[in-house]
């Protein structure tokens, strides 16, 4: 019989609430008594969790949680600035998965090869589309994607996102079905969530 394996909780500095800690976003502080985020769990020293919510951000410094969980005093910092530090984390992040796609061969790149990839059905996940691609080529992959009911969202810019991908300008980029795909989408969602980007 195989056990099913129960994933580690941590209590949300913001909320108070016990959470799967791969749902939550890591911080730990640094000798010099900044909080710094950590979101792949890496960091050496004592962790604190926040949920993915400006709210819980906001009850966490407020209340000073910081301080308690770390047992010392920790720099001050604002609601904005620990936000900027999570979502920058968050896109580093995305833009490391989109490199992983590159290098595993599971993306389709170029705005006419993913209109292809739509108009055939190709099992799609995600499409990402530059933030700087022209309006009607990002309305005609919008309309397609949403006529399957796939996920599209703007990041990078095409010179970026060429550069993610080993190539010259992408504007576009699509990821087929799998775990890598799951993955990106997860963290899409928490960085949509704290950053406030669509």
């Amino acid at each position: 019989m195989t056990q099913v394996r129960r994933q580690p909780q941590r209590t949300c500095l913001g909320c108070r609430q016990a959470v799967d800690q791969d749902q939550l976003i890591r911080f730990v502080r640094s000798p010099d008594g900044e909080i710094v985020v950590d979101l792949r769990g890496r960091l050496p020293g004592r962790g604190a969790y926040l949920c993915n919510s400006r709210d819980c951000i906001e009850a966490a410094l407020r209340r000073r949680q910081f301080d308690r969980a770390f047992r010392q005093e920790c720099r001050e910092v604002s609601v904005e600035q620990l936000t900027i530090g999570i979502s920058r984390e968050l896109l580093a992040h995305l833009g490391s998965l989109l490199g992983m796609a590159r290098k595993s061969a599971k993306f389709i790149a170029g705005s006419n090869a993913v209109l292809d990839a739509l108009s055939r059905k190709a099992p799609l996940a995600v499409v990402v589309l530059a933030k700087d691609i022209s309006p009607q080529i990002g309305e005609k992959v919008r309309h397609k994607a949403a006529l399957q009911k796939i996920e599209t969202t703007n990041l990078f810019d095409k010179l970026e996102l060429g550069r993610i991908l080993g190539r010259a300008e992408r504007s576009v980029v699509g990821l087929p079905d799998g775990k890598l795909a799951e993955a990106f989408l997860d963290d899409l969602h928490r960085y949509q969530d704290i950053s406030g980007e669509c």
